[in-house]
């Protein structure tokens, strides 16, 4: 498996949250953070929720729980 380098890229910020953008030098990968604010059920206030999206030529490919999981998924495709 392709050991690549990682290094966050960019950074986007809205009111439904805040999106990070890490990719690897030389590959067409790019993971994406997603942190989202979701409503506690009493209605009171938010807690964050963060996925990971892999996509290559800026497709989404696949959802991941942690970015240990999204680089790992993109690093096997490598080879």
């Amino acid at each position: 498996m392709a050991k690549l380098i990682w290094k966050r890229t960019g950074r986007r910020v809205s009111k439904e949250g805040t999106d990070t953008i890490y990719t690897a030098a030389g590959t067409s990968f790019t993971i994406e953070s997603r942190k989202r604010h979701i409503p506690h059920a009493n209605g009171e206030g938010t807690w964050d929720h963060t996925t990971y999206f892999v996509l290559r030529d800026g497709y989404e490919m696949v959802e991941r729980y942690s970015l240990a999981d999204a680089k790992e998924y993109a690093e096997a495709l490598m080879g």
